[in-house]
């Protein structure tokens, strides 16, 4: 499959941050230290992960949420995969579940480490749904990449060509033919070579 023109899309946390190296998470972690309490599951969800009510986490998100979002450093290779694809003449969106508020640390994130994009779309409210999968048909993006499972199976329905980055969270996961699962940015950098080569 060859595509000219392609517009990409790329979620940010787990994807651009290196937050999650396969087998631990930061943000899994940190809320394991800030209860006392270990990870007894593997999960892209904070109280699943720790055996938590919801409610529990507020706190925890009201005093971790800002010193973890600034404190990860990008993934090795993806500045310049992005970087490579804008100088290329391609759209690059940044499509991510954080909230509507967390915009400008999120801005002051990108900018401070140089990651070069065409537009940032964001979660309007934490109470809203957000389809990444509507998201991406809006924008007309073909070429996708997200750590988190249902959003990759979301993209891939659509016929969004989707790459599902390896997570602590999603390493039991089978992917289905339409989903490809990556290790790190050369192997995103070879999938992109293939379809626009």
């Amino acid at each position: 499959m060859r595509i000219s023109r392609l517009i990409f899309g790329f979620d940010i946390d787990g994807v651009l941050t290196d937050d999650d190296n396969g087998q631990e998470n930061i943000w899994l972690a940190r809320a394991s230290a800030y209860f006392s309490k270990p990870i007894v599951k593997h999960s892209f969800y904070i109280d699943e992960a720790l055996g938590l009510a919801r409610d529990d986490l507020f706190a925890f998100l009201e005093d971790e949420t800002i010193p973890i979002l600034t404190s990860v450093t990008p993934r090795q290779g993806c500045v310049q995969v992005l970087r490579g694809l804008l100088q290329a003449g391609y759209e690059v969106h940044l499509i991510t579940a954080r909230s509507e508020f967390l915009r400008p640390v999120t801005e002051d994130w990108l900018h401070r480490y140089q990651v070069p994009y065409t537009a940032l779309h964001m979660s309007p409210s934490l109470e809203e749904d957000y389809s990444k999968g509507e998201r991406c048909d809006q924008l007309g993006v073909q070429f996708f990449v997200d750590d988190h499972y249902p959003n990759c199976i979301d993209t891939a329905d659509r016929g969004v060509y989707t790459l599902l980055f390896h997570a602590s969270h999603n390493k039991h996961f089978s992917c289905p033919p339409e989903i490809t699962r990556v290790y790190n940015w050369r192997e995103i950098a070879q999938h992109i070579a293939a379809l626009t080569g």
